[in-house]
């Protein structure tokens, strides 16, 4: 039995190196244990450790050269985040098991396909609780007078070093720590750096701002949307401990059917177009060439006030675009969903989460997100509201605002997500089968990767659609992390 050592839990490039090293001295994959340093061992390790070089695989499974395909790679970085014991062991048997079969990961049946899927799912689900339930309190002033935030969370895996670059892009201007008993990580305003685990003593206490945060919870809670088994699910009370408003949660749903009550007994509201009507018209934004903004402050001050189209009307607000003023990397969507349009802010829904994640995957650290048009089109379907896709003239009459946001904030790489967003960036009907998978030149200086809206990922009908379009997107956004690596520096 031949034993390796992995520095980290999460110690991908670790295990990677060990299981080449034992794929190359032929051992099977009942032959290798992997651990990680600091971990209980077996007494019998020392025993076993003297006979690796001379244990080879009964089979003739293994060839000289090494093949690992680029999802099965994409599914290990993933899967090594997992707490569980075998999950290095199970990566191995299936990457011996890949040499043979290259279609293994399309086998969703296979029992290690599925298994390692199901963890797969399961480090998603809890980067999400992660990004979903840190909470910052501020600890003091640094000696260059910088605000300092500490947060304390406790993951179910091994998620920190995954999950930290998400911080990072969303709180590029604060210096902050998130502490967890699963390691730690750190951002100074320029630095991404992590450290070992701690105990939750070492966590803050309560800040004056946590007070302004519970009333405002408090008054946002609505009780005639409540659904308690839903809430629960989306929020385990696990983590209720070390979320502030957490305290107010058994009052609000104790207390929920009488507001209920008093909400449908008050007068009613009056619609957003009804209180406009009362209002000066807004003059219709002059034509491009006729106007600029100095900053994107001011951009978004004007397109918030936008009645250039119709789509203003129903939608609750305008979603502006959201990241760095200055990266090099812009992502173009399609328009506002559900959640943005009640948020205010852009992919923060469904399809929003999945681009974050694949946005952690690749690697990219900084990105402006924005879409070609910025109110939520919809139809009310009963007490939901379903997407609609925005015409070719409604993105046509958004297009001076998206214009004038990449004029602002002038990205060397665009990334389009999507028919309508190549409409919107290029003026011109595409499609993207045609002009994915390869740079197209807007002008000497910006460049353009066109790839499918992570909603179509969530839209596939099977498992196979899925993962193909999963891979698509993965690859485009690869593609354009390596235009923007490869800029000269300025």
């Amino acid at each position: 039995m031949r034993s390796f050592t992995l520095s980290a839990a999460d110690d991908f490039e670790g295990w990677r190196d060990a299981a080449r090293t034992a794929f190359q001295e032929g051992l099977s994959p009942e032959h290798v244990l992997f651990h990680v340093e600091g971990d209980q061992r077996s007494l019998l390790d020392g025993l076993d450790q003297h006979k690796a070089n001379n244990t080879k695989s009964s089979s003739d499974v293994h060839s000289k050269k090494l093949v690992a395909t680029t999802d099965f790679v994409a599914l290990a970085k993933c899967v090594v985040c997992h707490s569980h014991e075998e999950r290095f062991s199970l990566l191995y048997r299936m990457l011996c098991r890949l040499q043979k079969d290259k279609r293994l990961l399309s086998k969703m049946v296979d029992a290690d396909v599925h298994r390692a899927n199901v963890f797969a799912k399961e480090i998603r689900r809890d980067m999400h609780k992660m990004k979903a339930f840190v909470r910052f309190r501020e600890t003091g002033i640094s000696a260059d007078e910088t605000e300092q935030f500490v947060a304390w969370f406790e993951p179910t895996h091994h998620i920190v070093k995954a999950t930290a670059p998400f911080f990072m892009r969303r709180f590029a201007g604060m210096h902050w720590s998130i502490l967890t008993p699963k390691g730690c990580a750190h951002w100074n305003g320029k630095q991404l750096s992590f450290s070992a685990a701690v105990a939750k003593s070492m966590a803050p206490k309560e800040d004056a701002l946590e007070d302004y945060w519970r009333s405002y919870y408090a008054s946002i809670f609505n009780p005639a949307r409540l659904k308690v088994s839903s809430m629960t699910s989306e929020m385990p009370k696990k983590y209720w401990k070390n979320l502030p408003e957490a305290a107010l949660i058994p009052e609000l749903v104790q207390k929920a059917q009488v507001r209920e009550q008093l909400m449908l007994d008050s007068e009613p509201t009056v619609p957003i177009e009804a209180m406009m009507a009362h209002r000066q018209k807004p003059a219709e934004r002059p034509k491009a060439s006729r106007i600029r903004f100095e900053t994107l402050d001011e951009l978004n001050k004007d397109l918030s006030g936008c009645r250039m189209c119709p789509l203003w009307k129903p939608a609750t607000q305008t979603v502006c675009g959201e990241g760095s003023p200055n990266s090099s990397l812009m992502l173009v969507g399609e328009q506002p969903g559900d959640q943005e349009d009640l948020r205010g802010l852009p992919f923060v829904g469904p399809a929003g989460q999945l681009l974050h994640d694949m946005l952690t995957e690749t690697e990219v650290a900084d990105a402006y997100i924005t879409n070609a048009v910025k109110h939520f089109k919809f139809e009310p379907r009963g007490k939901r509201r379903i997407h609609k896709s925005p015409s070719a003239g409604e993105i046509d009459h958004c297009r001076f605002w998206l214009k004038a946001e990449i004029e602002l904030v002038a990205p060397k790489v665009i990334v389009a997500l999507g028919a309508s967003a190549i409409r919107g960036i290029t003026g011109k009907r595409g499609l993207v089968s045609e002009l994915r998978g390869k740079p197209i030149e807007l002008d000497k200086k910006v460049r353009l990767v066109v790839t499918r809206h992570p909603s179509s990922i969530l839209r596939a009908k099977t498992a196979e659609e899925k993962h193909l379009a999963h891979q698509e997107l993965l690859s485009d956004l690869r593609l354009a992390k390596s235009l923007v690596d490869a800029l000269p520096p300025e």
